[in-house]
């Protein structure tokens, strides 16, 4: 599977994420876009099996990881010329009050819709040293799974079966398979 870039136009002009924030602010963005590549993109709407994984696996990260990591569903986080609001990112512990964390050690989307545009998404968390991403693929029942960014590049992809365990290499103890959320 190859990821391209998602800004492969000649005629966008990219904004800062200054101008972006700037833009927010006076109310000319919409609550629901993300910036990827310098380019506003509009956040797809969530279908209900969507937003249930969602809730199921937030409360499965509440009770599995420890205390030293924040889990953020839904928030910015800031790669470069990019904000993107993954569905969720686990984020090392810290203060993020004054700026969007620029880091996360897992980085989690669920997708139908979606799906081609957060594929595309890897080539932005790779550029960020994201160390692992997944992508939920409602349509296949799979998840697919990026590690070990190397200049630029997710040198290792796995397509996991709905009963194939995902292991986390960063987050000890950390697995869970397609299974664990829907048993559909």
């Amino acid at each position: 599977m190859v990821v391209t870039a998602i800004q492969d136009s000649d005629n966008v002009l990219p904004i800062t994420i200054e101008a972006y924030h700037l833009l927010y602010e006076r109310g000319l963005i919409p609550e629901k876009a993300e910036l990827i590549e310098g380019v506003i993109f509009s956040k797809m709407p969530k279908n209900p099996i969507h937003s249930e994984i969602l809730r199921k696996l937030n409360l499965f990260l509440y009770k599995n990881l420890s205390e030293k990591y924040i889990i953020s569903s839904e928030n910015p986080i800031t790669i470069e010329d990019s904000e993107s609001e993954p569905d969720i990112a686990i984020l090392p512990e810290g203060n993020y009050s004054k700026e969007h964390p620029k880091f996360a050690i897992l980085i989690i989307e669920i997708a139908n819709t979606s799906l081609s545009f957060d594929r595309k998404k890897a080539y932005i968390y790779d550029k960020g040293n994201i160390p692992e991403y997944l992508i939920f693929n409602l349509n296949d029942l799979k998840i697919e799974a990026y590690k070990n960014p190397r200049d630029g590049i997710y040198t290792e992809i796995k397509i996991l079966s709905k009963d194939e365990l995902f292991l986390s290499t960063n987050l000890a103890g950390l697995q869970f398979s397609f299974e664990t959320f829907c048993k559909e």
